[in-house]
């Protein structure tokens, strides 16, 4: 087993009443330096999963807030390969699970293709990878093999609109992980209310999907927390987290904890 899957025996050996946090960070925002230290502190302030996101010029998935993190980081000229060695770094450092997140195209154009780069990943010490736009169908040089492969959990994607049938061929890429559940269509963003109906949506996942369900997009606030009680795995704080970076006004990980903690109470 990886770092994800013995977090989620140990998380079901606890049975608890809330989701699991998993936090997001852009690598190279602010700077390489800070990200780092952002990742290390959520870490330590409660955060059970971190994704670090590889920064790419077109994130069709994310909304106004990641979208600027991503184009800063990259007018900083974080390169992909930066990525790989600074969360190697921090996987010598933490023991929280870390996943990167990025676009197929990363993958794609990597040196030496798809295959090498969940090589290096693993090698790295990422326990997973999230690329959402690639389809469960569209085996493009064997990606979902190749994660599994190199003892990586590749986490499929559903959706509000995911039918039945589909969520039964989701299943089987989850078995390493957990299924990642966009809390409804469109891009990533902090909100202040959840959708209606997330709740029913969910336990339809959780009916068909045998793996943990994790859901993001939206979620922001503890009260979202301790709504999704009882109805998903992990909850999943992503544009929220670079928010409070952004207001921190240069006091980002004294913000970073305080925000972590008020969403692990």
């Amino acid at each position: 087993m990886n770092k994800i899957q013995n977090t989620l025996v140990q998380l079901k050996a606890e049975a608890r009443k809330s989701p699991a946090l998993m936090t997001h960070v852009v690598m190279g925002y602010p700077s390489l330096k800070e990200s780092m230290a952002i990742v290390a502190e959520q870490a330590r302030a409660g955060a059970q999963f971190v994704e670090l996101q590889i920064p790419f010029s077109d994130p069709m998935a994310d909304g106004p807030t990641i979208m600027k993190a991503n184009q800063a980081a990259l007018d900083k000229g974080i390169k992909v390969l930066d990525c790989f060695k600074a969360a190697e770094k921090l996987a010598g450092k933490v023991s929280t699970p870390l996943l990167f997140m990025t676009y197929f195209n990363i993958a794609y154009r990597y040196k030496g293709g798809v295959k090498a780069f969940c090589r290096d990943s693993a090698n790295a010490g990422m326990s997973g990878l999230i690329i959402p736009d690639i389809s469960i169908e569209d085996e493009v040089e064997n990606y979902w093999s190749l994660a599994l492969n190199y003892n990586l959990s590749p986490i499929p994607i559903a959706s509000p609109i995911t039918p039945k049938a589909r969520l039964k061929k989701i299943a089987p890429l989850a078995k390493k992980g957990f299924v990642y559940c966009v809390s409804s269509t469109g891009t990533t963003g902090a909100k202040n209310t959840l959708p209606t109906g997330l709740g029913s949506y969910l336990d339809k996942v959780r009916q068909t999907v045998k793996s943990p369900v994790a859901v993001g997009f939206g979620i922001s606030q503890p009260v979202h927390i301790k709504a999704l009680t009882g109805h998903t795995d992990i909850a999943i704080v992503g544009s929220a987290c670079i928010d409070i970076i952004n207001k921190s006004k240069g006091n980002y990980l004294k913000a970073v904890t305080s925000f972590i903690a008020s969403l692990c109470k």
